[in-house]
Parts: C-alpha cells; structure tokens; sequence
C-alpha cells in the first residue's frame, strides 16, 4: 500500500477516516505547510519484552537485576556534608530582608 500524504488541517478535520485508514495498514505522512513533519502508521503486532530482554541478556547487552524489589531506576538519595541548598538560599537572602 503507498504512503498517502495529508496536511495537518485536513487531518485534524477528518481524524476519523485517517485513523480508520492506518488501522487498515495504510502509512500517512501529516505535512505542516508544505513539510512532511510526522508519519502515522499502525503499530506492530505486541511484543513481549521478557523475551526480548532475554536475548538481549544472551548476548551480553544487559543484564537484569538480582535482588528481588530493585529495579535499575530505584533512585538513590545523596547524602552531603554542610548545609542543605535550602539553607545555603536563606543564608543568601538574609541581608535582603
């Protein structure tokens, strides 16, 4: 199927027929004044990220965490010698007031 072409204003008018176009397989490219700016096209089929991550483990280019309840992204608080930032700010401001 080709890749049809539609402006932003004509898109946004006729959002319904479009979507139910992609959800059919067609690709569209959405132009603003003359320059394609996005594609909207459907989405593949679901993957299933275990099995992903488990080939990407395989091979080497990741690899997951061992203790149970931590993720990557489990932010860790800094902890500092001498005054908060806040208390630096105060400190800086007192001559002001």
């Amino acid at each position: 199927m080709r890749i049809q072409t539609v402006g932003s204003r004509e898109f946004k008018v006729r959002l319904g027929t479009y979507l139910r176009r992609v959800r059919n397989g067609q690709r569209l490219v959405i132009t603003d004044r003359g320059q394609p700016v996005a594609e909207l096209r459907p989405i593949e089929a679901e993957t299933d990220t275990d099995a992903i991550l488990a080939d990407l483990e395989a091979r080497g280019m990741v690899t997951r965490p061992t203790r149970k309840g931590l993720t990557p992204f489990t932010p860790v608080p800094l902890r500092g010698k001498g005054k908060t930032a806040s208390q630096i700010v105060v400190e800086d401001r007192e001559d002001r007031f």
